[in-house]
């Protein structure tokens, strides 16, 4: 292999590293001190990197020519901590070592696959979220049952379901959102619960962008507003799509009402 298609296999392995880390929420300050760190590692000339939400633009130099740029297209997608985790531990470890190329690259096929949890755990974390939520909004122990159904409900719903249906995610946001509420309905006029907002706040409080809005915030901090702007606004349509949800469940349920 020649140098140059060397340097570019390192750069390619390098812009993936970053691609690796803005997939799965990582931040953006650490996505570039996480390429810069690779790319001195692996012995790249004149890195530069700029990094938005959901896009990646990288460029190396050799011998004082433009070499190489690369334009990384990233999904904004909900945030895997055992990844970001494992990614900022390799950028760490890049940052006070060298480290062979087929070793970065081994690691990065190995943090790809790691998986933090079973969707079966994640549907029963989901059902204890809502339901301690429920609780601490001052709901009683029967609203707390009623919602940590509807948790259970509204991710097995999202797990199992819409990944066959093939929905968007904001159709995906608005069918849970007014499955829960209709479901929480259901039970509450069953007789199981006290306080049918409490039961509903909990339900769909696992669907609430906490961290997006956490991230936004802290991008507009730092002074990069086009990731914080990106963010943010991502953030409220998802907000947005709850509350829609919501709203048509509970026009539903007072059309069946009217027609019972």
């Amino acid at each position: 292999m020649t140098d140059s298609k060397r340097q570019l296999e390192y750069f390619k392995t390098v812009t993936h590293m970053g691609s690796l880390m803005l997939s799965n929420g990582g931040e953006i300050f650490r996505i570039n001190a996480a390429m810069n760190y690779g790319a001195r590692s692996l012995g790249l000339n004149d890195f530069n990197a700029y990094v938005i939400a959901n896009a990646i633009f990288a460029s190396i130099t050799i011998d004082g020519e433009l070499y190489s740029t690369r334009i990384c297209y990233v999904p904004l997608a909900s945030t895997n901590l055992c990844r970001v985790e494992a990614l900022n531990e390799l950028s760490r470890k890049l940052a006070s070592q060298n480290f062979k190329y087929e070793d970065i690259k081994d690691e990065l096929k190995h943090i790809e696959n790691l998986e933090s949890s079973s969707k079966l755990t994640k549907v029963v974390c989901s059902g204890l979220g809502s339901g301690s939520f429920c609780y601490l909004f001052g709901g009683s122990f029967y609203d707390t049952f009623v919602s940590f159904i509807a948790g259970v409900a509204l991710y097995f719903f999202l797990l199992y379901i819409v990944p066959k249906l093939y929905i968007p995610k904001i159709m995906s946001y608005i069918a849970g959102s007014a499955l829960v509420t209709l479901l929480c309905h259901i039970l509450y006029n069953l007789g199981i619960g006290n306080y049918l907002d409490k039961i509903i706040i909990g339900a769909i409080f696992p669907l609430v962008p906490g961290i997006p809005i956490t991230n936004a915030i802290r991008n507009f901090l730092e002074n990069d507003h086009v990731s914080g702007l990106i963010r943010m606004v991502d953030a409220l349509i998802t907000a947005t799509c709850i509350a829609a949800g919501v709203g048509v469940a509970l026009r539903i349920w007072i059309i069946i009402g009217g027609l019972i």
